[in-house]
């Protein structure tokens, strides 16, 4: 695509289909807290939004209570190293397809980055990206849009020559915020409804589409 010569993706719901692991470790950090573990009918609404967030808005947590949550939440993730976490259908063939075309890759994620990290060197996926940009550790740095302007100033993007690649609304609007184009990828978590209301620049409905509407064969 002309004018485009970096790509930032979103992991989850976009490279990877972490439902089951995240589903999982939200249920033992609820039962450790001791409220009703049970999450699959909410699971897909707020994957892609910070841990805090999650337990203070959606389960009416205060941050102390957070805090011990999040906890739970990430020993259990670590234990479970990826069991459950799958990669989306010719994402590997398309991210090899799009170095060789010539783009740079990132990742612009609501994880801290070390914990993206761990994610892409279990799945390995790694190899594929330039570098990873992720929240804090802490809270400072939650929101898709502070994550993605973090990620243009760590590797000095141009956000003119960027796009941003991600599966629910906040993807779209993070990218419009600063100045990048951007695709929604309506297999993810997001609704078409959602994504369409966030008015990406293009959508794209299975992984090789991305391929497709960047670099055509």
């Amino acid at each position: 695509m002309k004018g485009i010569q970096n790509l930032l993706f979103d992991l989850d719901g976009t490279l990877v289909d972490s439902r089951d692991t995240i589903s999982a470790s939200l249920s033992y950090a609820l039962d450790q807290v001791g409220l009703p573990s049970g999450v699959d009918e909410r699971i897909d609404t707020v994957i892609g939004t910070s841990l805090l967030d999650i337990f203070c808005n959606e389960y009416e947590m205060d941050q102390a209570q957070a805090e011990i949550a999040i906890d739970h939440y990430r020993e259990h993730y670590d234990e479970l190293r990826q069991a459950g976490t799958h990669i989306y259908p010719d994402i590997e063939c398309v991210l090899q397809h799009l170095r060789k075309a010539g783009f740079r890759l990132y990742i612009a994620t609501v994880k801290p980055t070390a914990i993206a990290e761990k994610v892409l060197e279990d799945m390995q996926l790694r190899e594929h990206f330039d570098g990873v940009a992720g929240s804090s550790m802490g809270h400072e740095r939650r929101d898709k849009s502070s994550i993605i302007a973090h990620a243009l100033n760590k590797y000095e993007l141009d956000p003119i020559r960027s796009m941003m690649i991600g599966d629910r609304g906040q993807d779209i609007a993070g990218a419009q915020d600063n100045g990048l184009r951007s695709m929604a990828v309506s297999y993810g978590f997001g609704s078409m409804e959602e994504l369409q209301a966030a008015g990406p620049d293009h959508i794209a409905g299975r992984a090789t589409d991305i391929a497709t509407i960047l670099a055509p064969a």
